[in-house]
């Protein structure tokens, strides 16, 4: 992530404009995106801070990112102080902010008091109508603030998600609050990058003896990984020394609070800073990925598969639940394994752990395929580019 971590410093360090925004240029006759406020979280990373970088890449658009910022749930938006230039305003043609759960008529107004033409994108990868009342940010999410978003929809030109759910969703909302309303709906996957993985020389492979078994969670997920606690236990118990159970971004302290684990033989790695997650998750060198949730709407149409694609690009094969959407990206036996019970989850984790040549073609196999599917391809960015025309 090397192109980021520049990105960053410039953005925080550099005091003059022209070395803050170097690809500023009022008359190179391309189409102008200004990405307002991205957080350096998953978020802020595939939904505008990867698509800008990926922009720039090409002949006919212009991105620019105004700031990034630390990411902090219990902030909303106008909270930032990061003042925008009017510069920028001036240069933009389109303007694409994330999620907002305050009032944005007084930035929209304020823009378009200088910039007449500029068109606002939002951005939501996640429904948050269907947050599910265990998940720690249910209480947060206030009636008013969800109704707040729905108000701030009903004043942008454009909403983008990566999947279709999400945008039929809120369309639906939308249009009950103004049945002529004028807005588009857009869906743009999440997506493999090379910049994402600049820094990466190769792909570690576990040289240790144990068949090394990760797990990817963030302290939101402990009932998401309560549906596989008996098959871990199981597949501790039978496999004992042979096999070691990895979760990465959680903490012992984590596991208490959810009640869940108990006394099982598990491996803690904290969550690490986003710019360290992909080379982290690397140097982890698993052999085998478990994929846990819930199959409820806001994991169907959240950000399930973006697991399943950092397993994939490092070439690690995955079991995941009978749900969307792996039940529609993943061939049972090919690029992945699906599981619909218990029984399951056990017997297809224990084919891979007996079975090496298997984790090595069909890890080659997912490789392969999240490359070609979901990655910049020639026509994924000519696809971006349509949205900004």
């Amino acid at each position: 992530m090397k192109t980021l971590k520049d990105l960053n410093w410039r953005l925080e360090t550099s005091k003059k404009f022209n070395e803050k925004y170097p690809n500023f240029n009022a008359e190179d006759k391309k189409i102008h995106v200004l990405f307002l406020s991205p957080c350096m979280n998953e978020t802020g990373y595939y939904r505008m801070i990867l698509p800008a970088l990926e922009l720039n890449r090409t002949d006919t658009h212009s991105a620019i990112i105004a700031a990034i910022h630390k990411w902090d749930f219990n902030k909303m938006f106008d909270d930032y102080d990061n003042p925008i230039d009017f510069r920028l305003v001036e240069w933009a043609h389109y303007v694409v902010i994330p999620t907002m759960f305050s009032d944005a008529d007084y930035i929209i107004k304020s823009m378009r008091e200088i910039n007449d033409d500029i068109e606002f994108v939002m951005d939501i990868d996640v429904n948050y109508h269907e947050l599910p009342e265990y998940h720690p940010d249910f209480k947060k999410l206030r009636p008013e603030l969800k109704e707040m978003l729905i108000s701030n929809l009903s004043k942008v030109d454009i909403l983008t998600s990566p999947n279709n759910q999400i945008l039929n969703f809120y369309h639906d909302l939308v249009q009950k609050r103004d049945e002529e309303f004028l807005l588009y709906f857009e869906r743009f996957h999440n997506l493999l990058s090379n910049f994402t993985y600049e820094e990466r020389n190769q792909i570690n492979q576990n040289q240790g003896t144990k068949v090394r078994i990760g797990i990817i969670l963030d302290a939101s997920q402990g009932n998401d990984l309560k549906t596989i606690e008996k098959p871990l236990a199981s597949l501790l118990e039978k496999h004992k020394d042979k096999i070691e159970i990895i979760l990465f971004g959680w903490s012992r302290k984590v596991a208490e609070q959810y009640e869940v684990l108990n006394d099982l033989r598990i491996t803690y790695e904290k969550p690490v800073p986003f710019q360290e997650y992909h080379s982290r998750l690397n140097r982890l060198a698993f052999d085998i990925g478990l994929l846990p949730f819930v199959n409820n709407s806001f994991n169907v149409s959240g950000k399930a598969l973006n697991r399943y694609l950092d397993f994939s690009a490092n070439m690690i094969p995955v079991v995941a639940p009978k749900m969307m959407p792996y039940e529609k990206v993943i061939k049972d036996g090919e690029n992945g394994f699906i599981a619909a019970n218990d029984d399951e989850w056990i017997s297809k984790a224990e084919q891979l752990i007996t079975n090496a040549q298997m984790r090595k073609d069909m890890g080659n196999y997912a490789h392969k395929f999240v490359w070609e599917s979901f990655s910049y391809t020639p026509n994924v960015i000519q696809r971006l580019r349509s949205i900004f025309i």
